[in-house]
């Protein structure tokens, strides 16, 4: 028993003392810091993954929409705010899916897949709540695919 009140106590003081040596700061020079260049870093992308929204007609599935979105952030703390919130832009990004199915965009040959990554900033954009708040800069469309249900 000894042993072990040994042990833990020195494990505690070499923790303590870990600790305190890291939390010191050593003397400072006299010389005043340079000022941080800015970095003009990016573009910066959230990978917001697929999503999957049904086509109906009279109640029945006749197809499924897939689309695979990569979301561009203005700067790199849009791009953290967008990492935050991305279940609310995902949110918004399948309601204006599920609008564009049920207004026909989706039928036909072919999709202006545009006018899609247009309304998906849109919603994204405006899950954030915010009147003006833009972090999203564009929606980048990677895979949209049309997915007939030959199950009727």
């Amino acid at each position: 028993m000894k042993a072990v009140l040994l042990f833990a106590v020195a494990a505690a003081l070499a923790f303590g003392g870990g600790y305190g040596f890291g939390r010191f700061e050593g003397p400072q020079d006299s010389a005043p810091a340079a000022p941080a260049e800015p970095t003009s870093g990016g573009p910066y992308y959230v990978d917001a993954g697929q999503l999957v929204v049904p086509m109906l007609e009279r109640g029945r599935t006749i197809a499924f929409i897939l689309i695979q979105v990569t979301l561009e952030a203005s700067s790199a703390d849009d791009a953290l705010l967008v990492r935050r919130r991305l279940p609310h832009a995902r949110s918004a990004m399948l309601e204006s899916l599920f609008d564009l199915a049920g207004h026909g965009r989706f039928n036909g040959p072919a999709v202006d897949p545009q006018g899609v990554a247009t309304a998906l900033l849109a919603g994204a954009n405006g899950s954030f709540g915010r009147e003006n708040a833009q972090p999203i800069r564009a929606v980048l469309i990677d895979r949209l695919l049309r997915q007939d249900n030959t199950r009727l």
